[in-house]
């Protein structure tokens, strides 16, 4: 997974790593595009050349009457491209998607600047089209309407369900406990509490083990102090 593709704006979390595994294709004049985000994008979609290709391509471009590889449109950072990617919240507002945006590979010399735009759309998942413009020339535009340009939403973890349900699980005990003591047992004032000697014991615990740790690290303190006023008298 490419870390970078995990942006956080304001409380809106994006991963395009969901997109990793997806060529998104588009056409523009008389060339064809290929883009997989925040993954090396398959050569056998850029079209045929003579040279090897560069490592670390995520788009790249061919010219559609030749099928022939045209150029690079973009690499992944770490592999000794400048400047790395750009990340931003899409500017039509938050939650509504992120753009990406690619300015290491070449056109006719010159920088070639590629705008990534995902839209948000939960009625479209695992997309395979984009838009694709230039204008002007060298600059790109390509637009991609996506579910997975959505932040996400985290779940709750596994420990935080075991501490709700093992509190709900105290407060029903208690309020049971008590219930029973009062109106079956009679019981009035801390006597409701059940298993009182208990909980009693818990928290006398508790506080001889502050206790502890108190006096343990005032002691430290107190003999660092003394040890170096030792050294310092010598």
């Amino acid at each position: 997974l490419f870390e970078r593709c995990r942006q956080t704006f304001g409380s809106n979390k994006y991963d395009l790593n969901q997109l990793s595994h997806l060529t998104i294709l588009g056409e523009n004049n008389s060339y064809s595009y290929a883009l997989t985000p925040c993954g090396l994008v398959p050569t056998d979609k850029c079209g045929s050349s003579t040279l090897p290709f560069e490592q670390g391509m995520t788009a790249c471009q061919e010219k559609i009457s030749e099928t022939k590889f045209a150029s690079a449109m973009g690499f992944l950072d770490g592999y000794g491209k400048s400047p790395n990617l750009e990340f931003n919240e899409n500017p039509q507002g938050p939650g509504t998607g992120i753009v990406m945006i690619m300015r290491n590979a070449l056109c006719n010399g010159n920088e070639r600047f590629v705008n990534v735009t995902f839209i948000c759309d939960k009625r479209i998942k695992q997309p395979t089209k984009m838009n694709v413009v230039e204008d002007p020339k060298c600059k790109f535009t390509m637009t991609i309407i996506a579910a997975e340009a959505c932040p996400i939403k985290e779940g709750i973890t596994g420990g935080a369900i075991f501490i709700i349900i093992l509190f709900a699980l105290i407060i029903i005990y208690l309020v049971c406990g008590i219930l029973y003591n009062r109106y079956k047992q009679n019981q009035t004032g801390f006597a409701v509490i059940p298993n009182l000697s208990f909980w009693l014991l818990i928290g006398g615990m508790f506080v001889n083990g502050c206790k502890f740790t108190w006096n343990f690290v005032r002691n430290r303190g107190q003999g660092t102090l003394s040890s170096s006023m030792s050294y310092e008298s010598v």
